[in-house]
């Protein structure tokens, strides 16, 4: 059966910035400032300076490859034409772990903030919790079965209503309420608590790499790739530093609270019936965020598949709508089994919102993972498809790009490895990560033994684009259509 969807590259400029912003600006922002305020001090902000450095390597990596290599499933395709079938197979197989951890981690903040407005008990929090949020990831599950077009209208009005818009409010809105006597001292406890918050943070940036993903749609990628991403990270960067200076300035850092949200409540800053629309603005936009985690990630499994990478099974795209519906299954079941065994282990220790947070480290630890090869890539790409760098949109000096994939490479690793200092941080993400990748690395050996007796060859796949993916001539990226189904 020929799949004959094109894909039209209708993603313009400010389209693709709001795509990234929508993406990167999740939960976290409304719970993290909070949550962490009386285990860091005044100090908070600092945090989010810190979580953007290697976010800014990656970005500049990803502005690069982007524009040089833009082709859906960007994931799977670099990875594995850069660094082979292992790490294509691995990235796929990780970015399942850490969307199913995204979806568990947005699904309860969801519950969380419906729960303020509607005023349920503690006694009953967590359950409501639950029934939220596994109804939020069932819909948009389900949403993400038909077409995309309408919805993309849809998903842009709400990334700047729901997330730009309500954070400008709060901003605004705390303003004549900022006690600067609540930053003396900076550090009460010292700085190392913030530099620990800080690798915590660094989930509040992911979501660059998305562009890699939707890169086949976008219009003039060797030029708005880059433009979106140094755009979207300035205009992110300096709302989480603002938010959080905001936090901090309203709300004295040795008294423990919960949320964003449960400090307007207590602090009188807006009007109850405002309050009662912030905190709906902000549910809806942690809930048009569960969208594009489905939409995006499904298509690295689906060109994973196409080359019997994972099983034939999620290469089936539905006839009419055209969405690969196998593998958004299986992140919704990777979701839903993170959020009804994680959150309900970890919620009577450090409460839902806490648990949330250090579920989002796992997505954290893995996106630091993945940037790793991404961020060598630099070195591989020029030598292995010199045609494709030649043409890219952003190609920066040879010796500047090395530079920030060694800066890039070594501060992902630094990073991982500070994460594990964190007590509670580092035992979920051991617990979690290290079963599940020794798992993923025995299942890509049966997968190859398995595709060696049916005479193919892994290191001969990976010289050549996935059958997936054709560049027409003559248009550097351009990605054609998908091919025939295996």
């Amino acid at each position: 059966m020929v799949e004959d969807k094109e894909l039209k590259r209708g993603i313009n400029l400010p389209i693709a910035i709001f795509i990234i912003i929508g993406m990167v600006i999740g939960a976290g922002i409304w719970v993290s400032p909070a949550a962490y305020l009386s285990r860091t001090g005044p100090g908070i902000f600092i945090a989010y300076l810190l979580a953007v450095i290697p976010a800014i390597f990656v970005a500049f990596l990803i502005a690069y490859i982007g524009s040089a290599f833009p082709v859906a499933g960007g994931t799977y395709v670099i990875t594995s034409r850069l660094v082979g079938g292992f790490g294509g197979f691995m990235a796929v197989w990780m970015v399942i772990l850490a969307v199913g951890a995204t979806l568990a981690f947005l699904a309860a903040t969801l519950g969380v903030f419906i729960g303020q407005a509607f005023g349920i008990p503690p006694e009953s929090e967590l359950l409501f919790v639950l029934i939220v949020g596994i109804s939020a990831l069932v819909i948009f599950y389900f949403l993400n079965w038909v077409k995309v077009e309408i919805s993309g209208l849809i998903e842009l009005i709400l990334t700047l209503v729901g997330d730009v818009l309500v954070m400008v409010i709060f901003i605004i809105a705390a303003i004549p309420h900022f006690n600067p006597s609540n930053f003396e001292p900076m550090f009460p406890i010292g700085l190392e608590p913030v530099l620990f918050a800080a690798l915590t943070f660094f989930f509040s940036y992911t979501g660059f790499a998305l562009i890699l993903d939707v890169a086949g749609e976008v219009k003039n990628p060797k030029k708005n790739i880059p433009r979106a991403i140094l755009i979207s990270m300035v205009v992110l960067t300096v709302l989480y530093v603002l938010q959080a200076l905001m936090v901090a300035g309203i709300h004295p850092w040795n008294i423990q609270v919960g949320s964003v949200t449960e400090i307007l409540i207590l602090g009188g800053i807006l009007p109850p019936e405002m309050i009662i629309v912030m905190i709906v603005l902000i549910s809806i936009a942690i809930a048009s965020t569960i969208h594009p985690s489905y939409m995006a990630y499904s298509r690295d499994i689906l060109v994973a598949a196409r080359e019997q990478m994972f099983p034939k099974v999620f290469t089936k795209v539905n006839k009419k709508h055209k969405t690969p519906r196998p593998a958004l299954t299986l992140l919704l079941v990777a979701g839903i089994i993170l959020f009804v065994t994680v959150i309900p282990l970890l919620t009577p220790s450090y409460g839902i919102e806490t648990a949330s947070v250090l579920l989002s480290t796992v997505t954290a630890t893995i996106v630091l993972i993945i940037q790793v090869p991404i961020a060598l890539a630099v070195f591989i790409l020029p030598k292995k498809f010199p045609e494709w760098h030649e043409n890219a949109g952003f190609k920066p000096a040879s010796w500047l790009l090395k530079t920030i994939g060694i800066l890039g490479s070594v501060t992902s690793l630094i990073f991982v490895l500070l994460l594990f200092m964190d007590p509670d941080a580092g035992i979920i993400i051991a617990i979690i990560i290290f079963p599940y990748t020794i798992i993923g690395a025995i299942v890509y050996l049966f997968r190859r033994k398995t595709l060696e007796k049916r005479g193919i060859d892994i290191k001969e796949m990976m010289k050549t684009l996935p059958e997936s993916v054709s560049v027409e001539e003559g248009v550097s990226g351009k990605v054609e259509k998908l091919a025939k189904e295996k």
